[in-house]
């Protein structure tokens, strides 16, 4: 997985996972601090995610009784005894990673809201995330959003970010007191309609996320992603509140693993190019995902809710097999290193793979093979001999053996004259002279 195991205690129906993750048989439940774990994890995917207040003392009571139960049962975790101190150790990570994203948003929601003039805003984002910071695995180089979609990650709604940054810009030149999100509300209806067709889907349910990686086998790429899951899973996500228990094993029991084929999908993002493109994004975890590029609706950002990757474009695979890469992404603008780590992956994973038959796309639509890109020799030509007609008559007939075959030849006319004769042989000729 991409993220912390433990992050399913955090949402809906995780209380109740993890009451019977860390609960004994036929044993009453009276441990105080995993009693205050279960309230506030019943507690907590209810309150609003706009209630970031409110979710970051959660988190850190959650994080100081993770800590505190871990420290009181240490000599029990030494001896391997304890059952349930994996779950905890999930949840306690699952915490820290979570309040870790909340102070990132909310560091960066200061700085817009202070009015900064929109370089100055971009710069200071740059700040909290540095470019090229290494956080991916094995110390790769991770890519960060574009500052210019930081305005649609901070979004509620999710608005598409090259429209927001157009209103951001027109808020700067109004002077108008209130805050940009206020200002929003103000627009005329017309423009306000506009803006909230262009809502992005955030597939922060980790569940559904999950069902756009790709798993690799046998040098094939598999996944549980058609357009019509992806649908299903855009309208569950963009409308939590008519999910029910029922709804939603009816997604995941839909989701049937195939061979990936991106053949019928939409690909409108790559301008000259047909259909048959998946957008794909890079997990700084190396979790490979892909899905169907809708502009306006589901973009790169969408994988993994505006996080940094490690390289994002487009794919296109038939029956499992790799047939061509794109540089497109406009939300992260993954850059030559960032390629170059997701072709390693790739060559990894798909073994006897022939990468000069891959197509391979730049971001300003140059072609050339991903074997030309990453130097790679071309296998050796080997002769089709299925086709071939029959041979010439002259070699068709018996030829006799070579020399040192091991065979022996047959005797010329002259060796057969020159075979001594017998003794009755000689004596009949003689007899025939006189």
């Amino acid at each position: 997985m991409a993220e912390p195991k433990g992050m399913i205690y955090l949402q809906p129906g995780g209380a109740e996972r993890f009451k019977k993750d860390t609960s004994k048989i036929f044993r009453k439940r009276n441990n105080e601090v995993l009693l205050h774990l279960d309230l506030l994890l019943a507690s907590y995917p209810t309150t609003p995610r706009d209630d970031r207040h409110r979710r970051t003392i959660m988190l850190a009571s959650m994080i100081s009784l993770c800590s505190r139960w871990l420290s009181e049962k240490q000599t029990k975790i030494d001896g391997h005894s304890s059952f349930r101190a994996p779950h905890i150790r999930n949840l306690h990570e699952a915490a820290v990673s979570a309040l870790r994203g909340i102070k990132v948003l909310e560091r960066v929601k200061k700085h817009i809201a202070a009015k900064k003039n929109w370089d100055k805003t971009l710069g200071d984002v740059k700040k909290i995330i540095p470019e090229g910071s290494t956080h991916g695995a094995d110390g790769r180089p991770v890519r960060i959003i574009q500052g210019e979609n930081w305005l649609e990650v901070l979004d509620q709604h999710h608005r598409q970010g090259q429209e927001l940054k157009r209103h951001f810009q027109n808020w700067q030149a109004s002077k108008d007191p209130c805050s940009f999100w206020e200002y929003l509300e103000k627009l005329d209806r017309t423009s306000l309609v506009a803006l909230t067709t262009l809502e992005v889907s955030y597939i922060d349910d980790l569940t559904f996320r999950d069902l756009f990686a790709i798993d690799f086998r046998g040098g094939r790429m598999f996944s549980r992603m058609t357009p019509g899951l992806q649908q299903r899973i855009v309208d569950a996500v963009k409308k939590p509140q008519l999910q029910t228990a029922d709804s939603r094993q009816a997604i995941l029991s839909s989701a049937e693993e195939k061979l990936l084929d991106t053949s019928t999908w939409e690909s409108r993002a790559l301008s000259g190019l047909t259909d048959g493109w998946g957008a794909f994004v890079l997990s700084p975890q190396d979790v490979l995902y892909v899905g169907i590029h809708t502009s306006g609706s589901f973009h790169h950002s969408s994988f993994l809710c505006g996080a940094p990757i490690l390289a994002a474009g487009m794919i296109k695979v038939e029956k499992g097999r790799i047939r061509g890469i794109h540089e497109k992404n406009g939300h992260y603008r993954s850059q030559e290193i960032h390629m170059l780590s997701f072709l390693k992956l790739l060559q990894r994973n798909l073994p006897g793979t022939d990468w000069h038959g891959v197509e391979y796309y730049s971001f300003g639509g140059a072609w050339m093979t991903v074997g030309q890109k990453l130097n790679l020799p071309r296998p050796p030509v080997v002769p089709d001999r299925t086709n071939r007609g029959p041979l010439p008559s002259t070699l068709a007939s018996p030829q006799p053996a070579p020399q040192g075959s091991g065979r022996r030849l047959p005797p010329t006319p002259v060796q057969a004259q020159a075979k001594p004769q017998g003794k009755v042989m000689a004596a009949v000729t003689r007899l025939n002279k006189n």
